[in-house]
C-alpha cells in the first residue's frame, strides 16, 4: 500500500495525519503562519509518503486550497489530490463527543482528527 499524508488546510491551523498500511492515525498540527511547507516536506521525507490528500472546501477558501496545492507539488515533488472535506469538522466533534471528550477538547486543535477522516474518506472512495 502506498503512503498518504492528508492535510486539513486551514489560514490558522494544519492538521496532518497519515496512513500505516490500511489504518489511518492523526499526526500533528502546525501553525499555518510557521512555514508549513518546509515542514510538509520534512514530514514526508521521514515518513516516505508517495502521495499527498489535501482536503477541498468550498467558496473563497477552495481558491487558497488550490493554490496551496500547487505549492505543494512544487515543494513536495508528491502528486496532490484534492478531496471533498465537506463536514469533516463537524464528523470529529460529533466522534469525539461519542467518545466521552468535553467540550474544551472538541474545541481545540483537532485539525489533525480532521485530516484523519478525510484520508479515510479518500482511501475508502480509492478502493472501491
Amino acid at each position: 500500500m502506498k503512503n498518504f499524508l492528508s492535510i486539513d488546510y486551514g489560514t490558522k491551523r494544519i492538521g496532518l495525519a497519515y496512513n500505516v498500511f490500511s489504518l489511518v492515525e492523526p499526526l500533528i498540527v502546525l501553525d499555518a503562519t510557521d512555514n508549513p511547507l518546509e515542514k510538509i516536506a520534512k514530514i514526508c521525507a521521514e515518513k516516505k509518503i508517495d502521495q499527498i490528500v489535501l482536503g477541498l472546501s468550498e467558496a473563497e477558501m477552495a481558491n487558497k486550497i488550490q493554490a496551496f496545492a500547487v505549492l505543494l507539488e512544487q515543494k513536495t515533488q508528491l502528486p496532490v489530490h484534492l478531496m471533498d472535506e465537506t463536514l469533516s469538522s463537524h464528523e470529529v466533534g460529533k466522534r469525539m463527543k461519542e467518545a466521552g471528550f468535553k467540550l474544551k477538547k472538541r474545541q481545540g486543535a483537532i485539525d489533525h482528527y480532521s485530516a484523519a477522516i478525510i484520508l479515510e474518506d479518500f482511501l475508502e472512495f480509492s478502493s472501491q
